[in-house]
C-alpha cells in the first residue's frame, strides 16, 4: 500500500511540474508569440486632444531610439521629444514618452507609452511609423493583461478585474471591479487554498511517517477543519448571485396585459422613444430592453408583449417570450389598466411575487386605489401627466439596493468562479463521507486544484481562452 501511495505521489508531482513549466507553451499557442514586441493605442478612435500608444516588449527600447534618435530617459520619468518618422527621417509630432524597464513594468516587460495630439492625421502617422519598425505588431485583445498574468505581476481574477473596471458604468461596478483588482478575491481564494495546502500536508506526514509518534486523532482534525471551510464557502456561493447581477446588471421585466402602458413607462424610463405606444392591442412583440443606473447599480429593463389570451401565433410567440423574461427576471414591474381596475385577468395574478412592484397606470381615471392586491396596495401613476413616476422610482431603487447594494465582501463576479467554487464545496463534502485519510487526501487535493483554476495556478489551458477573450485592445 505504502509503494503504491509513493508511486502516485511521484506521478502527481510529475503532473504539477507539467501543468507549472508549460504556461509559456500554452501562451504561445494562444497568442501567437510571446517574444513578439506588441503595439496598441488606448485611446478611442475618432478625434480627441491626446492619443497614447503603448508598445511592450524586447523591442521597446529600439523603438524609442528609431523614432527620437535620442539615449532612453530614466524610468517613469515623462520626456518630451520630437517623434520621427524612422523610414522618412521626418517629424511627425512633438510628443509625450514615458518608458518602464522589465520587470517594473505593468506586462512584467519592457514598456514604452508615447503621447501624441490627438488628431485623425497623426495618430495614423504614428501608427504607420511604430509598424514599419521590424518585428513589431498590433496587440491582441488583452494580450497586455495576458503577459502580465505569464509574468507574475497579476492572477487571473485581477485580470478580470481591469476588464470589469474599463467596462464599468456604474458606480457599484466600479467599486467591485476595483476591489478584484486589487485583489479582494485572489486573497480570498488562495486563504482557502492554503488551509487545504496545510491539511494535506498534514495526511503526507501521516503517510510518509506513519511509524512515527504522530497524532493519532488526525482524522477527527481535518473533519473539524474542512467542516468550518465548508460552512465559509457555503456562505460565499449563497449570495443570491450578487456579484454576477452587480456586474452584469439587474434584470427588470414589465408585466402586464395589453394597453396597460407598458410601453409608455419603458420611453418615460430611457427618456425617448424605444418603445412603439398605441391603441391597437398586441403593438409590442420582441422584447426592448435599456440600460438604467440606480443610485450607482446596473439594471437592465425590459418591456413584454401585453399577456392575454392570444390568438396570432406571433402574438403568441411574444407572449411567451413575456412569460420567460418573467421567470429569469430578478424584479418584476406589474403594470394595470386603470380603467379597468380592480379587475385583472387570472393570467396575471399568477406572475405576482415577493419580487413583484404592482404599479396602476392611468391613475387619473381611477377612484379607488386602495384597494389590495395579494396584500399589495398598487402605486399609482399617470404615464400621460408623469404623476407617481417618482414615486416608482424611489420605490424600484430602494427594492434594488436593499437586495443588492455592495457590501464588504468579495463577491463571485464570473459564472467559471462560481462553477470552481461549487466544486471544491462538493469535493469537501464527499471528503467528509471517507473514513480512509489516502482517499480522503485525493478529494481535498480536488478541491485544492478547483481554487487554484480560478487565480490561474493551475490549468491554465482551459481558463485562458474564457478570461482574456472579451478585453479590449491595449489592455
Amino acid at each position: 500500500m505504502k509503494k503504491k501511495l509513493k508511486t502516485n505521489k511521484i506521478i502527481k508531482c510529475i503532473y504539477t511540474y507539467i501543468l507549472t513549466n508549460c504556461n509559456n507553451w500554452i501562451f504561445d499557442i494562444y497568442f501567437r508569440n510571446k517574444n513578439d514586441t506588441i503595439l496598441a493605442e488606448l485611446t478611442p478612435s475618432g478625434r480627441g486632444s491626446i492619443a497614447v500608444f503603448r508598445i511592450s516588449g524586447s523591442l521597446a527600447e529600439n523603438t524609442y531610439t528609431r523614432l527620437v534618435k535620442k539615449k532612453l530617459p530614466s524610468p517613469r520619468t515623462a520626456v518630451i521629444h520630437e517623434l520621427y518618422d524612422p523610414e522618412r527621417g521626418k517629424i511627425i509630432d512633438v510628443s509625450l514618452f514615458l518608458w518602464f524597464s522589465s520587470p517594473n513594468s505593468f506586462t512584467g516587460e519592457d514598456v514604452l507609452e508615447i503621447h501624441t495630439h490627438g488628431g485623425r492625421a497623426v495618430r495614423e502617422a504614428t501608427l504607420r511609423a511604430i509598424l514599419s519598425l521590424k518585428g513589431i505588431r498590433l496587440a491582441e485583445p488583452g494580450e497586455f493583461s495576458a503577459r502580465a498574468f505569464m509574468a507574475g505581476r497579476i492572477d487571473l481574477t485581477e485580470a478580470e478585474g481591469v476588464a470589469d473596471l474599463v467596462a464599468a458604468e456604474t458606480e457599484s461596478q466600479r467599486i467591485q471591479a476595483l476591489r478584484q483588482m486589487g485583489g479582494s478575491l485572489k486573497e480570498l481564494y488562495e486563504r482557502w487554498r492554503q488551509k487545504l495546502v496545510s491539511l494535506l500536508a498534514k495526511i503526507e506526514a501521516e503517510i510518509d511517517f506513519s511509524d512515527e509518534d504522530l497524532p493519532t486523532d488526525l482524522n477527527s482534525v481535518i473533519c473539524s477543519e474542512t467542516e468550518d471551510l465548508l460552512s465559509e464557502i457555503k456562505n460565499h456561493l449563497n449570495d443570491n448571485k450578487k456579484g454576477q447581477k452587480l456586474r452584469e446588471g439587474i434584470r427588470v421585466v414589465l408585466l402586464g396585459p395589453p394597453n396597460s402602458g407598458k410601453s409608455s413607462l419603458m420611453n418615460i424610463l430611457a427618456g425617448r422613444d424605444v418603445a412603439i405606444v398605441s391603441n391597437i392591442s398586441g403593438t409590442t412583440r420582441d422584447i426592448i430592453e435599456i440600460s438604467l443606473d440606480l443610485d450607482g447599480i446596473p439594471a437592465n429593463i425590459c418591456d413584454t408583449a401585453g399577456i392575454h389570451n392570444a390568438s396570432e401565433e406571433i402574438e403568441k410567440e411574444g407572449i411567451r417570450r413575456s412569460h420567460k423574461e418573467a421567470k429569469i427576471s430578478d424584479i418584476k414591474i406589474m403594470i394595470l389598466d386603470g380603467e379597468k381596475w380592480p379587475e385583472i385577468p387570472s393570467e396575471i395574478i399568477e406572475l405576482f411575487d415577493d419580487d413583484t412592484i404592482i404599479i396602476l397606470n392611468k391613475s387619473d381615471l381611477v377612484k379607488n386605489v386602495k384597494e389590495k392586491i395579494v396584500k399589495k396596495t398598487p402605486l399609482p401613476i399617470s404615464c400621460l401627466t408623469s404623476s407617481g413616476i417618482p414615486e416608482f422610482m424611489n420605490q424600484l431603487t430602494e427594492m434594488v439596493k436593499n437586495r443588492y447594494e455592495l457590501g464588504d465582501n468579495p463577491l463571485i463576479t464570473r459564472e467559471r468562479h462560481r462553477l470552481a467554487v461549487s466544486e471544491c464545496y462538493e469535493a469537501l463534502k464527499r471528503s467528509l463521507l471517507i473514513t480512509e485519510i489516502e482517499l480522503k487526501a485525493e478529494d481535498l487535493r480536488q478541491a485544492s486544484n478547483s481554487l487554484a483554476r480560478i487565480t490561474g495556478r493551475i490549468d491554465i489551458e482551459d481558463v485562458l481562452d474564457i478570461v482574456f477573450k472579451d478585453f479590449c485592445i491595449g489592455k
